[in-house]
């Protein structure tokens, strides 16, 4: 007996959507207040007088700082300037308010995006950004961390993600690291290396998915590709958090 074939030519439709362009619409980095400028000199006797007890950890960071790059035009947080330092949860979040400023007016935003690695409090800094610029209760928001360098890009695969199902949007991506809570005090050398390397600031990008702001656009979004090393031990420890000798909690580098 033949099998029993059915056409379902007719009966059933194919409905093709077209996925629209993300386009890089426009975009803005933080620049600190003069105040927070740390020249070269500065840092330096600040980490005389906060590492005295360990000259050999001033002269490493001094090494290490010769070597950054880093010029005298970078800033540190104002907890930082402090001696000793006062790493507290309402300076980080004085820090993180610093950052986190975008050109665009509240009700035009439908996604919000923020990424920081190390400083993630309760509520979350993009429930921050809500509050603070009284954003659409219906917004899209989501908060990124512990994912260190790469969750800028992350982000944008994510902001991407969204805007191919919510069309006629706008998103809102700010990058950023808080440094006020995770400046090390301690004499571990590889806990030591985060303060000559890292310097605070911060960036917004905003994207859509409207074909109306092609004509302002600065970029257009193609490809996006993540290739996740995590399984390799190595690479799931390049960039670790954890405590000291004495019980600092610090990242190694």
């Amino acid at each position: 007996m033949p099998p029993i074939l059915q056409d379902f030519s007719n009966s059933v439709k194919l409905k093709y959507v077209k996925l629209g362009y993300q386009y890089l619409v426009d975009y803005a980095c933080f620049k600190p207040p003069v105040t927070c400028r740390v020249p070269f000199s500065t840092f330096m006797e600040h980490s005389c007088l906060n590492l005295s007890d360990n000259p050999k950890s001033v002269e490493f960071q001094m090494r290490i700082l010769e070597r950054s790059g880093l010029g005298d035009e970078t800033c540190l947080p104002p907890a930082i300037h402090y001696i000793p330092p006062n790493p507290t949860m309402e300076a980080a979040r004085g820090e993180a308010e610093l950052v986190k400023k975008t050109g665009l007016k509240p009700k035009d935003i439908d996604i919000l995006i923020v990424n920081c690695s190390l400083f993630s409090p309760t509520s979350s800094l993009s429930a921050m950004v809500i509050n603070k610029y009284k954003l659409r209760s219906n917004i899209k928001s989501l908060k990124l961390s512990g994912m260190g360098c790469s969750a800028g890009l992350i982000s944008i695969d994510l902001a991407r993600d969204l805007l191919q199902v919510h069309p006629n949007s706008h998103a809102v991506v700010v990058s950023t690291e808080i440094i006020t809570p995770n400046y090390y005090q301690g004499n571990e050398r590889a806990m030591l290396l985060p303060n000559c390397l890292f310097r605070m600031g911060g960036a917004a990008l905003f994207l859509s998915n409207r074909g109306s702001e092609h004509h302002r656009t600065k970029y257009r979004l193609v490809h996006v590709v993540r290739t996740h090393k995590g399984a390799d031990d190595k690479v799931y420890r390049c960039v670790f958090e954890e405590d000291d000798k004495d019980d600092l909690v610090s990242v190694v580098v």
